[in-house]
C-alpha cells in the first residue's frame, strides 16, 4: 500500500542537516569552490572567444556581418531595403594618404557619426568634418606628424584621386585612439570636400575608372556594411538580398563576409587554449567529485545507524536515497549561486591578464553571456549529484542489523584483527589507514591531484627560456631597419637611410655591427637538375607541397621544367653565420667565405622536413641564376589578373656546392617567404657591388651601460615625421617575455591554488569527520589504557601518512605527467625547453604537513571535552 510521506522525508532531511553543521560547512565550501572553478574556466573560455572574435573584427575593420564592395547608390538603396537586412551603413573610399609612411591611411567619407561605432571608432574629442578643410584622424597618424592629440591641429596630406594628385592642409575636427590591430588608419573627410572631388562624375564613371585602374580599389563608390538579425548562414543571406534586388552576386555586385563570423565560436580559440580549458574542466570535475563524494561518503558512514533505524520503521531504499539527495539539493542551492558569482568575478578579473601578452591594445572586458552561468551551474550540479549518488546507494542498501554492527573498515579479516595485537602507535596508525582503503584512496587522490596540477603549471612556466625567445627574435642588442622589418610588413620598401645608420655608428659603446642582405623574390632562381626536380615532384606526390588557387599555376610550371625555381638568397656578416641552425652537414665558416659554397634551407611555408625529404643535401651542386643590371622584369598573372610570379631575363649563372642544410632564425630573415619556395645563404661578398641587392637590417651590439642612451637616440630619430625607419631592442623584447611569463604563471597558479585549496579542504574534512565518526572507538581505546598523548600522536601520524603517500605519488606521477605533457612543447614552441622543477613540492607539501598536525589536534580537542563514559553512552 502506497502512502505519501514526502513531508516526513523533508523533515528528516532538515533535521539531519541541522545535526551535521560541520559537515554542511565543508560541503557548502566544496560546492562553492567547485562552482567557482567551473564558472571561472567557462568565463575565461567565453572571454577568449569574445576577444578572438573582436580581434578579427578589428583586423577586418568593422562589426558588420557582411559587406558590399564598390556598390553604386542605386544598388545600396535596393539591397539595404530588403526585409532580411536589419541595419546598414556605408562609406565612400577616396584614396590613400601617400605621405603617411609608417601606416596605411585610408581617406573616406562617412555620412553619419553614429556609423563610426561599426568600425570600433569612438571620438575622444570633436565631431565629424563639416567644413571643406576639416578631417577626423587617429592618434597613430597624429603621432607620425608629431601633432598633439587635440582639435584644431593642422595636418598636411597628399593623395591621388582618379589620377589627380591632391595636396591640402586640413584642420582636425575630431580624433580617436588608433588601433594597431586594424589593417589601416581611417581618416574621414567632409561631404563638402567629397562633392568637390566628385565634380560631375557619376557612379558609372567611377565604375569605368575602376575597370581601367583596379589598383584604385573602387574610388568614389560605396563600401556597404550589412547587418542581419543573426549570424547564421551569412553568405546565403547576402546572396539572397542581392538576388532579391535584381542583381547577380559577384558578377554585378561583389560581396564579402566578415571573417569573424565565418568560424564557429569554439574554432576561434587556438588549439592550445582549447586543450588548456578542456583540461581545466576535467580536473575541476574530478577534484570537485573527489571532495564532495568523500564528504558524503564519510557522512553516510557516520550516520549509518540512523539509516538502519529508519529501515526498521519501514523507510524504503528509494526514500533514503531521496533523503540524501535532498540534502545535496539544499546545500547546492546555498553553495552554487555563491560559486557562480565568485567564479564570474574571477574570470572577469583574469581575462585581461590572459590576453595581455597578445598585444591586444583595446579595452578588454568580459561581456556577460548567460551560457557562462548555464554551463557553470550545470557542471556544478552534475558534480554534486555524481558525488552523492554512491553514498546514497550505500545509505539505502544497508540493513538494520548491518547498520547496528557497522564500524569503519569492518571488512578486515579475523586474521588481520588478531595480528593487530601488540601494534605500536605507528603500526596502529598505518592499520587505521588500511581499514577503509577507499576513503584513504579518495583523500590521497584529492591531495595528489592538487600537487600534480601545480607541478605541471610551475614546470611549464619554469621551462620557458628567455634566451631562446631572444635568439629567435633578435641578433645583437639592437636591430635597425625599415618599419616593414621592425613593425610589420606594409609594402615592399626595405631601404635603410644611410643617415640613420651613420647616427647609430656615431653613438658611444658600439661593440659590433653586422649587416643582413638579400636578393628579393624573382631576382634569383635555380636551374634544377633532374635529381632535384624528381625530389621536388616526390614531395608534391606525398602532399608536402601547398596546392591552392594562388600556387597551382606556378607549381605546375616548376614541376614540368617550364619555369625556373624562384628563391630568396641571404647574405650575412661573418659573426651572424654562427646563429644559423645546422640541420645537416657541417658549417665551416672560413671555407664558406671562399665563394664556392652555398647553404640550403628547407621548402618554405610547408612545415618541417626530414633529411630524406630535402630537395638539396650536402654535396649537391646548385646553379644559381640571378639578375644583372641589364635584366628586365616580367610578371606572371593569374586568371583573375593578380601577379603570382615575377622573373627576369638576361640573367647570369654561377654554380655552388651545398655545404650544409640550415634553418634561418626569424631574427635573420626578411619575414617574407614564398610558399613552395626555398631560402639559401650565400657569402656576403656575393652581394657586393650589386645595386638591386637589399640590405634589409643591421644589428648592433652595445655596451650594457650605453644601451639606454643608444635606444634614446634611435627613438628620437624614428619618431621624426616622414621617416620609415624603426628598430627592435633586446630590452623591450625581454620585457615582453617577462610579461608573458607573468601572465601565464598568474593564471595557472591561481587556478592551481584553488585546486590545492579544495585538496586541503578535502584532507581536513576527511581527518576531522573521521575523528568525530570514530569517537566511540577512541573512548574504548582510552578505557583500556591509551593516553591522550598517544591518541593524538596516532592521529598526527595518520595525517602525516596521508601527506607522505600523496607526496610520493605526486613526485612520481606529477613529474612523469609534467614530462609527458610538456616535452611536446619542445618542438612546438621555439623558446620552450622542459626542465624538472622541485619548487611545487617545496611550496605545497610543507603546508599540507602543517595541516596534518594542526587538523587532528583541533578535532580531537573538540571531542575530548566529554568524558570517556559520556562518549561511550552517546553512541549507544
Amino acid at each position: 500500500m502506497r502512502n505519501n510521506n514526502r513531508a516526513v522525508i523533508r523533515r528528516l532531511s532538515g533535521k539531519s542537516l541541522k545535526n551535521n553543521r560541520m559537515r554542511n560547512i565543508f560541503i557548502v565550501l566544496a560546492i562553492i569552490l567547485t562552482g567557482m572553478l567551473f564558472t571561472a574556466v567557462f568565463s575565461l573560455a567565453e572571454g577568449m572567444i569574445q576577444v578572438a572574435q573582436e580581434q578579427t573584427m578589428r583586423e577586418v575593420g568593422g562589426k558588420f556581418h557582411a559587406g558590399l564592395k564598390r556598390a553604386t547608390e542605386e544598388q545600396y538603396e535596393k539591397i539595404s531595403s530588403d526585409p532580411l537586412v536589419k541595419k546598414s551603413s556605408y562609406n565612400i573610399f577616396l584614396g590613400y594618404a601617400d605621405n603617411v609612411l609608417k601606416r596605411q591611411a585610408e581617406l573616406r567619407y562617412v555620412p553619419d557619426e553614429k556609423d563610426l561605432e561599426d568600425y570600433f571608432i569612438q571620438l575622444k574629442e570633436g565631431h565629424l568634418p563639416v567644413k571643406e578643410d576639416e578631417i577626423v584622424v587617429d592618434t597613430i597618424v597624429l603621432d607620425e606628424f608629431q601633432a598633439e592629440h587635440r582639435v584644431g591641429e593642422k595636418i598636411f596630406l597628399k593623395f591621388t584621386f582618379c589620377g589627380e594628385v591632391i595636396e591640402k592642409e586640413f584642420t582636425v575636427s575630431g580624433w580617436y585612439e588608433g588601433d594597431y590591430v586594424s589593417h589601416a588608419s581611417e581618416l574621414f573627410l567632409s561631404e563638402v570636400f567629397w562633392r568637390e572631388l566628385q565634380e560631375e562624375r557619376t557612379d558609372e564613371d567611377f565604375l569605368e575608372w575602376y575597370a581601367m585602374h583596379p589598383e584604385d580599389s573602387g574610388v568614389g563608390l560605396r563600401q556597404v556594411n550589412l547587418f542581419f538579425t543573426n549570424t547564421s548562414k551569412l553568405e546565403e543571406k547576402v546572396r539572397t538580398v542581392i538576388t532579391n534586388a535584381g542583381y547577380v552576386p559577384e558578377e554585378e555586385v561583389e560581396y564579402g563576409i566578415n571573417w569573424a563570423y565565418m568560424q564557429e565560436r569554439l574554432e576561434q580559440v587556438d588549439p592550445l587554449t582549447f586543450i588548456f580549458l578542456g583540461a581545466a574542466v576535467f580536473v575541476t570535475l574530478v577534484t570537485g567529485y573527489l571532495i564532495i563524494y568523500n564528504i558524503f561518503q564519510i557522512s553516510v558512514v557516520s550516520d549509518i545507524r540512523f539509516y538502519g533505524l529508519l529501515k526498521t520503521i519501514g523507510t524504503t531504499k528509494r526514500q533514503i536515497r531521496r533523503l540524501v539527495n535532498r540534502q545535496a539539493v539544499v546545500l547546492s542551492l546555498i553553495g552554487i549561486p555563491i560559486g557562480l558569482l565568485l567564479g564570474y568575478g574571477i574570470g572577469k578579473w583574469l581575462l585581461p591578464f590572459a590576453v595581455s601578452f597578445m598585444h591586444y591594445t583595446s579595452v578588454i572586458s568580459l561581456k556577460f553571456n548567460p551560457l557562462i552561468i548555464v554551463f557553470g551551474a550545470g557542471f556544478s550540479v552534475l558534480t554534486v549529484f555524481l558525488s552523492c549518488r554512491k553514498p546514497g546507494k550505500i545509505a539505502g542498501s544497508v540493513s538494520p542489523v548491518e547498520a547496528v554492527k557497522y564500524t569503519e573498515g569492518s571488512s578486515a579479516s579475523k586474521k588481520k584483527q588478531r595480528r593487530a595485537k601488540g601494534f605500536s602507535i605507528f603500526s596502529m596508525a598505518m592499520a587505521n589507514l588500511g581499514r577503509n582503503k577507499k576513503k584513504t584512496a579518495v583523500v590521497v587522490a584529492a591531495i595528489s591531484l592538487s600537487v600534480i596540477l601545480l607541478t605541471v603549471v610551475m614546470t611549464g612556466v619554469g621551462s620557458l627560456r628567455i634566451e631562446r625567445f631572444l635568439e629567435e627574435r633578435i641578433v645583437g642588442d639592437f636591430v635597425l631597419g625599415n618599419v616593414n622589418i621592425t613593425s610589420g610588413y606594409r609594402d615592399g620598401d626595405f631601404d635603410i637611410d644611410e643617415v640613420y645608420l651613420s647616427m647609430a655608428d656615431a653613438q658611444e659603446g658600439v661593440i659590433e655591427k653586422n649587416e643582413m642582405y638579400w636578393y628579393f623574390y624573382g631576382s634569383a632562381s635555380i636551374e634544377m637538375d633532374e635529381t632535384a626536380r624528381e625530389r621536388y615532384r616526390n614531395l608534391d606526390k606525398l602532399g608536402k607541397l601547398e596546392r591552392n588557387e594562388n600556387t597551382i599555376q606556378r607549381l605546375e610550371t616548376v614541376l614540368n621544367g617550364e619555369h625556373p625555381f624562384s628563391i630568396h638568397c641571404y647574405g650575412y656578416s661573418t659573426p651572424l653565420l654562427n646563429n644559423l641552425k645546422v640541420l645537416e652537414g657541417e658549417l665551416d665558416v672560413e671555407k664558406f667565405q671562399s665563394g664556392d659554397y652555398i647553404l640550403a634551407g628547407d621548402i618554405t611555408g610547408c612545415g618541417e622536413f626530414t633529411s630524406e625529404e630535402r630537395v638539396y643535401r650536402p654535396g649537391d651542386k646548385i646553379r644559381i641564376t640571378r639578375r644583372t643590371e641589364a635584366s628586365e622584369a616580367h610578371e606572371v598573372k593569374s586568371e583573375q589578373g593578380e601577379t603570382i610570379d615575377l622573373w627576369y631575363d638576361n640573367m647570369e649563372t654561377k654554380e655552388y656546392e651545398v655545404m650544409a642544410v640550415v634553418s634561418i632564425p626569424f631574427s635573420m630573415d626578411s619575414h617574407m617567404y614564398t610558399v613552395n619556395g626555398m631560402d639559401f645563404v650565400l657569402p656576403l661578398k656575393e652581394f657586393e657591388g650589386i645595386s638591386w641587392a637589399q640590405r634589409f637590417a643591421v644589428s648592433y651590439k652595445v655596451e650594457a651601460d650605453k644601451q639606454e642612451a643608444f635606444e634614446s637616440a634611435l627613438a628620437a630619430y624614428t619618431e621624426t615625421p616622414g621617416t620609415t625607419m624603426g628598430y627592435l631592442s633586446k630590452r623591450s623584447l625581454r620585457s615582453e617575455f617577462d610579461g608573458m611569463v607573468r601572465v601565464i604563471g598568474t593564471i595557472g597558479i591561481a587556478l592551481s591554488a584553488v585546486i590545492a585549496l579544495i585538496g586541503i579542504l578535502n584532507f581536513v574534512n576527511a581527518v576531522i569527520t573521521g575523528i568525530i565518526a570514530r569517537r566511540r572507538e577512541f573512548a574504548m581505546l582510552q578505557s583500556i589504557g591509551m593516553t591522550n598523548r598517544q591518541l593524538q600522536e596516532m592521529l598526527i601520524i595518520e595525517g602525516i601518512s596521508y601527506v607522505g603517500i600523496a607526496g610520493l605519488i605526486s613526485l612520481i606521477l606529477g613529474s612523469f605527467l609534467a614530462w609527458q605533457i610538456l616535452s611536446a612543447f619542445n618542438q612546438m614552441i621555439e623558446f620552450f625547453e622542459y626542465r624538472f622543477q622541485t619548487l611545487p613540492f617545496l611550496i605545497i607539501l610543507p603546508m599540507l604537513l602543517i595541516v596534518a598536525v594542526i587538523g587532528p589536534m583541533a578535532a580531537y580537542r573538540r571531542i575530548r571535552k566529554k568524558s570517556i563514559v559520556e562518549r561511550l553512552r552517546e553512541t549507544e
